[in-house]
């Protein structure tokens, strides 16, 4: 792999659409994990040909206690290393989907699977209210809140790229123009001392030269800034 490669490698792990993915990727398998577990308790598990078996319903459990865990960790693990702090709104259905799950693997974790039988599934009188508008329903908003705050976030880090990038051509331009000077002076002076001034003459086309090539920098930086 070329550098250049690498180097885009690692950008795109620390960039804010990678960290996305990845917290959505974590929270995508709870919303189906919770509906199990859901099917499971209304099935009940003597009933045949059941849409969960008690297999699936472990595994249902064992996805929530994981997604519980990575909820728990979302400020430090993601939030952080990129400073941002989430909206009020957005913190809030954090904060209740986290409570729901973490309510939700209380009641999964005394299961264990015996004799292929789920055992200790003691669920609580409101597993509808839990499974499906708690933490079905908290997943799906929670993720898409998400993903529109850090579409600001994207948003506004290329207006503020675009921005610092005008900046810089402005300062160039200006460069480009007391160079241009310079040289400008430098060709006043050359003339009036006549031979004695012909290496005056040749810095001052040198001088000409790079400003020429300054201010097509400057020109080329605030193109690329209207195109974006």
């Amino acid at each position: 792999m070329s550098a250049n490669a690498k180097r885009a490698e690692v950008d795109q792990e620390g960039s804010l659409e990678h960290t996305l993915h990845q917290i959505l990727g974590q929270f995508a398998p709870l919303r189906v994990a919770a509906l199990q577990i859901l099917i499971y308790h209304i099935e009940g598990p003597d009933e045949e040909d059941r849409h969960v078996t008690d297999e699936e319903f472990m595994a249902a459990a064992a996805s929530l206690d994981a997604g519980c865990a990575a909820a728990r960790a979302l400020e430090a693990e993601y939030f952080a290393p990129h400073d941002l702090t989430l909206p009020t709104v957005l913190a809030e259905k954090l904060a209740d989907l986290t409570e729901a799950l973490q309510e939700l693997v209380r009641i999964t974790s005394r299961c264990s699977l015996d004799d292929k039988k789920v055992k200790g599934f003691n669920p609580s009188a409101k597993m509808y209210d839990l499974c499906c508008l708690r933490v079905a329903n908290g997943v799906s908003d929670f993720s898409t809140e998400l993903g529109y705050f850090f579409l600001e976030l994207n948003d506004k880090g290329r207006a503020d790229a675009l921005d610092h990038t005008s900046s810089i051509a402005m300062e160039i331009g200006k460069i480009g123009r007391v160079i241009n000077m310079v040289a400008t002076n430098a060709s006043i002076e050359a003339a009036r001392v006549g031979d004695a001034g012909k290496g005056f003459t040749v810095i001052a086309d040198e001088v000409k030269a790079l400003s020429s090539r300054v201010s097509s920098l400057s020109v080329s930086l605030t193109e690329r800034n209207a195109r974006n």
